[in-house]
């Protein structure tokens, strides 16, 4: 990994930290819905991570959420299995046959209908756990399947949002 994509993680994780900490920490609307942007970032972590570094780094990444929104370890559980499962499904769904990898998994980089139904498998794995996590009741299991499936739709609008706002297409037009 170079220099400069390093760089660019670090501003990725800071920048979704801030907005999860500052703001969508704060939101839960209709009881239901908890949107988790941050985990846009292990989603688009380099495919040439090991599967171990990335689950170092899911799992960092949770802690400092549940450190920050003063959990009991929830996110930091559902970072780590996110970063296993993620290693599986990105190889099937999006990288097939490229032995390079891809630098940083986005709209820009990867087929758009591929993407978006990677991402919204990662989102939804995150949040089904993570919700089971919290409610912790076989009894709840609608709640638990309805606070999953719309925190991740509404989640995933956002980080189609935030990748179509802030990342620039011009940076991947030649890696695309």
């Amino acid at each position: 990994m170079n220099s400069q994509l390093i760089i660019r993680n670090i501003g990725r994780f800071i920048l979704l930290m801030l907005l999860q900490v500052l703001i969508f920490n704060n939101i839960y609307l209709g009881g239901y819905i908890n949107p988790c942007i941050y985990v846009l970032f292990i989603a688009m972590l380099p495919t040439t991570t090991g599967r171990i570094p990335a689950m170092l780094i899911a799992f960092f990444t949770g802690l400092c959420v549940d450190v920050s929104s003063n959990l009991l370890g929830f996110h930091a559980f559902a970072c780590t299995a996110l970063a296993y499962v993620k290693g599986l499904w990105l190889d099937e769904i999006i990288i097939h046959d490229n032995e390079e990898g891809i630098e940083m998994p986005c709209i820009y980089t990867c087929p758009l209908q591929q993407y978006s139904i990677y991402l919204f498998l990662i989102l939804f794995v995150f949040n089904i756990i993570y919700h089971t996590l919290l409610i912790f009741s076989l009894r709840d299991i609608l709640d638990i399947l309805l606070s999953a499936l719309l925190s991740t739709v509404v989640t995933w609008i956002l980080a189609m949002l935030y990748q179509s706002l802030l990342l620039r297409k011009t940076k991947f037009k030649n890696k695309a």
